[in-house]
């Protein structure tokens, strides 16, 4: 919980700080369908570990072709209920964000806590992300396409030999203001 309220601090800071505050159409914040995927490949076979969810999404223009955008999210795993992935990322996005068509690739940072169905372990993990999207934007709503985020794989990995690949994606409506 204390990782949330740091990364909600630090978006809040960072939006509020700059000069351009009292433009409109700046500033969104919605609701997107996300998913996590953790792709295990051992060298005999291949396993794919997935969780989707919903997430809250805001952003902040800071130019025309900068953009800061964060999610807060809990997802569950496909083949397991009981077990929870949640946690929260951040990201910088270059490229076009006024009115229309947008596209964007992303640099960012992730952090995760993924809680285990019925063994009661937990463990955290977070570390680095690049990424692309596309999106639409009308005057007041934002509809938002993340394609895929791939995420640095080393705290999913551990002491594994085991090839880890780890990716997110999410599609997002937010309001604009």
């Amino acid at each position: 919980m204390k990782k949330y309220i740091i990364a909600v601090a630090i978006l809040l800071v960072a939006m509020v700080s700059t000069q351009a505050v009292a433009e409109e159409g700046k500033f969104n914040i919605g609701l997107a369908s996300k998913s996590l995927t953790i792709i295990v490949d051992d060298g005999f076979s291949i396993n794919a570990f997935s969780w989707g969810g919903l997430a809250i999404v805001g952003g902040y223009d800071f130019t025309d072709y900068i953009s800061l955008n964060g999610a807060l999210y809990t997802l569950v795993e496909t083949a397991d209920t009981n077990s929870e992935m949640s946690g929260f990322d951040a990201d910088v996005r270059f490229g076009p964000n006024g009115l229309g068509f947008t596209y964007y690739g992303s640099l960012g940072y992730f952090s995760d806590t993924w809680n285990g169905s019925t063994s009661g372990i937990s463990e955290d993990y977070s570390g680095g992300s690049f990424g692309v999207g596309i999106g639409y934007n009308w005057e007041n709503v934002n509809l938002n396409w993340n394609i895929f985020s791939l995420r640095s794989s080393g705290d999913y990995q551990g002491s594994s030999t085991a090839d880890f690949t780890v990716g997110s994606g999410s599609l997002g409506v937010a309001y604009r203001f």
